[in-house]
């Protein structure tokens, strides 16, 4: 199995293109706000969607960091983006997105997926306004706008 993920990880990359997907997903409705906020990550970094699998804690992890979990063989760091973003949401996360960021694997717990967009870049609102990536950190790397006028953070 080793060789069959380097020989993918070789293949080669598509050529580079003005559009974007994005997976779309939501954290639950935010108590305070009453809204379903939506929002987005490139399709390119999403590895899997799954059921949560079983997820150990781990003493001193930041807030949010759930733990690791065992993904065929592999540990994996899992995070409820809903707790670690700071939204105060209404619901228990019920999907886990596996990402890869730098040849690092970690497990974004979310409450629903949605569909996957496709965009031009040109519709993205980038980078978002400076004061809107202070409280999380800068997470918020793009804004774009759907059709129905709904802000997708990314």
């Amino acid at each position: 199995m080793p060789d069959l993920r380097r020989t993918v990880d070789l293949r080669p990359r598509p050529a580079v293109t003005n559009k974007l997907e994005i997976l779309l997903f939501t954290l639950g409705v935010d108590r305070p706000g009453g809204r379903r906020e939506t929002y987005g990550i490139d399709v390119a970094k999403v590895r899997e969607v799954i059921r949560p699998p079983a997820i150990s804690a781990m003493p001193h992890m930041p807030a949010g960091v759930e733990g690791m979990a065992s993904l065929r063989g592999a540990l994996v760091p899992v995070v409820d983006l809903a707790r670690y973003l700071g939204v105060d949401s209404d619901a228990s996360p019920g999907i886990m997105i596996v990402t890869e960021y730098g040849g690092h694997s970690q497990g974004l717990l979310v409450d629903a997926v949605d569909t996957i967009l496709r965009l031009d870049r040109s519709r993205m609102l980038m980078p978002p306004p400076a004061m809107a990536g202070v409280g999380i950190g800068g997470l918020v790397a793009a804004v774009t706008e759907l059709a129905d006028q709904r802000l997708v953070m990314l």
